[in-house]
């Protein structure tokens, strides 16, 4: 019931793999599209399409990132959880997510993110980074665009899916918490350099980030502004993780090809 997907519990390190038109189903917690529970393990340039329905800690690719790294990858996958913390990419996180992206519908109860359903941070830092989210997003409280509840760090991420709920909802991030930092010092969950499309999302407010018009979000300068690292330039840096087609699409990561 519990630990389903093409790993039920990976420690170990998975790169270069795709599973297609997977039917997950779990009648428990900790289920994903590929691995159900990623224990300080790595996944890497990894992707996942289909569906997965189970009931909390549900992601499109990983259930739960349990001190984890989710770097590179993608999910087309449709989820849907009957309890909390459910993602498009991953449902809980407490580790590392970069440079990733889903756009596949998700639906649950509550902490419901386009890419991450809940990034928690008991000591050390849950972070996201460099991500971005597509897919329409619904839920009953805390759903965000991006991450339904956060008291961890998201930065340089965007988010332009339909969101809904009915309590505790954002373009970007539905709820931000707090937790305890290393020192024991209690802090708010971390939101910077962050967008969301006002128009497309149908969502005025978020618990952070900018809220744009769909124009704006097809600029490049709204996003070198903010200091994202784009090809062809090097004023933010010389990594080019961005690309965009202006006026015509939303930035995508450097890894993605053009065809994609």
């Amino acid at each position: 019931s519990d630990y389903v997907g093409l790993f039920g519990r990976l420690y170990g390190k998975v790169v270069n793999l795709g599973v297609v038109d997977v039917n997950v189903v779990g009648s428990g917690d900790y289920v994903g599209g590929l691995v159900g529970e990623n224990s300080y393990g790595t996944v890497a340039d990894c992707y996942s399409t289909g569906s997965v329905i189970a009931v909390s800690d549900v992601g499109g690719l990983v259930g739960y990132n349990n001190d984890g790294k989710v770097t590179q990858c993608y999910s087309t996958v449709t989820v849907i959880g009957t309890g909390w913390s459910v993602g498009g990419l991953v449902g809980y996180s407490e580790g590392a997510v970069t440079q990733c992206y889903s756009n596949g519908v998700v639906s649950g109860r509550g902490s419901i993110g386009g890419l991450v359903g809940s990034n928690r941070s008991d000591y050390d830092e849950a972070t996201v980074i460099q991500c971005y989210s597509t897919g329409a997003v619904s839920g009953s409280s805390d759903v965000g665009g991006l991450v339904g509840w956060n008291d961890g760090i998201v930065t340089q991420c965007y988010s332009a899916g339909a969101v809904g709920a009915n309590d505790r909802v954002g373009g970007v991030v539905g709820s931000n918490g707090g937790r305890y930092a290393p020192s024991w010092e209690w802090v708010i969950g971390i939101v910077s350099n962050c967008f969301w499309d006002i128009q497309t999302s149908g969502q005025a407010t978020s618990a952070g980030g900018t809220g744009k018009t769909t124009a704006e979000m097809q600029t490049e300068s709204t996003f070198t502004n903010a200091g994202w690292d784009f090809m062809d330039e090097t004023a933010n840096g010389t990594e080019d993780i961005w690309w965009i087609l202006e006026g015509q699409d939303y930035p995508r990561l450097w890894w993605e090809t053009h065809d994609n």
